[in-house]
């Protein structure tokens, strides 16, 4: 079969592999249909690396079982599934309590096991969900970065009319920003350097879009909020810029949850350090999403949300590729010279 094989850092190419196999009775063998590209997965071809070279890069897919080992229950061939990238050891201190994303030994689909980004991919049943009807396979496929912003939001208890800043409207960016709407944010305000970007969010339900290249954020944030900053503020755009400007943007008493990866040192001011003392900030770390049954399963709720409707997908596709069109895309998606929001492999 066909496969996205990451060889070493830079070196990406879309080459012939043997077809995986069910090898254990808990295993469940899936054809493609869609993969995304997350935002980790650019500096992990182009910089950083995985885990082990060479290995079959993506973890946002979905597709249909071809096969299931003898173990399976409630998984048939022909059903329609997404899958959880993350696969908690089930036994450490947090697996023990459920909180499966806090696992100290987890496996990871697409950076330490073989992932999606490829014609077919063998996955734990555990880790399978079933696709509603009314949810496309390109939709499923977007089930993980809908469940991280669902996770972001939930570390915050929102209430009904207050403000919330979204730092960063890539694909996770613009589900936080459907989320905090549902939820019942009074006025949502959208960051971003890409116009375009900006328009999206605002049909997806942003009230404020700010430019980061015309307007200085905090300030603009404080004069969208009547002086006194958002209530809840979410950074997604991994930039120590970023996250400086997020404390900045807080009102007193707020919340700032800082979910984007970032790969640089963040230096806190004294001025913004007094600012976190001084205005009783509370800031969260937010790392994946909650595939545990309590008190909500995520990516359970997101798919739920896309079949009725209350999440927008579609329109936060800007570009879909062929597998053997792998190099081109994670060469344009390095450069970022030009905007782009999820991008999609069609094996």
């Amino acid at each position: 079969m066909r496969a996205v094989r990451l060889f070493s850092p830079g070196d990406v190419r879309c080459v012939q592999t043997p077809v995986p196999r069910i090898s254990a009775p808990d295993d469940v063998l899936i054809r493609v249909r869609s993969c995304g590209v997350c935002g980790s997965d650019v500096p992990r071809v182009m910089v950083k690396g995985a885990y082990r070279h060479p290995i079959t890069i993506g973890h946002e897919f979905a597709g249909e079982v071809v096969e299931t080992g003898a173990a399976v229950t409630g998984v048939h061939p022909g059903d329609r599934v997404t899958v959880m990238p993350l696969t908690p050891c089930g036994t450490c201190p947090s697996c023990r309590v459920g909180n499966y994303t806090l696992c100290t030994d987890y496996d990871y689909y697409g950076s330490r096991s073989d992932g999606a980004m490829a014609e077919l991919v063998t996955v734990k049943a555990a880790n399978v969900l079933a696709v509603p009807g009314p949810v496309d396979f390109e939709s499923a496929s977007m089930t993980d970065p809908a469940s991280v912003a669902l996770h972001a939001v939930r570390r915050h208890h929102l209430l009904p009319g207050q403000t919330a800043a979204v730092l960063g409207t890539g694909p996770i960016g613009l589900f936080a920003v459907q989320w905090l709407r549902l939820a019942g944010c009074r006025s949502i305000i959208a960051v971003d350097l890409f116009d375009e970007k900006l328009a999206l969010a605002r049909e997806l339900g942003a009230e404020h879009c700010i430019n980061a290249r015309l307007e200085t954020v905090p300030d603009a944030i404080r004069d969208r909020t009547g002086g006194q900053g958002a209530d809840f503020v979410v950074e997604l755009a991994g930039s120590s810029v970023t996250q400086l400007q997020a404390v900045q943007s807080a009102a007193r008493r707020a919340t700032v949850v800082f979910c984007g990866l970032s790969y640089d040192d963040l230096t806190l001011p004294a001025q913004d350090l007094n600012r976190i003392l001084r205005f009783e900030l509370t800031i969260f770390g937010s790392w994946n999403s909650s595939i545990a049954p309590l008190p909500i399963n995520e990516w359970k709720t997101s798919l739920e949300y896309m079949s009725r409707g209350f999440l927008t997908t579609k329109s936060l596709i800007t570009h879909r590729f062929r597998l053997e069109e792998c190099g081109p895309c994670f060469d344009m998606l390095s450069r970022r010279e030009k905007p782009f929001t999820k991008v999609l492999f069609i094996p």
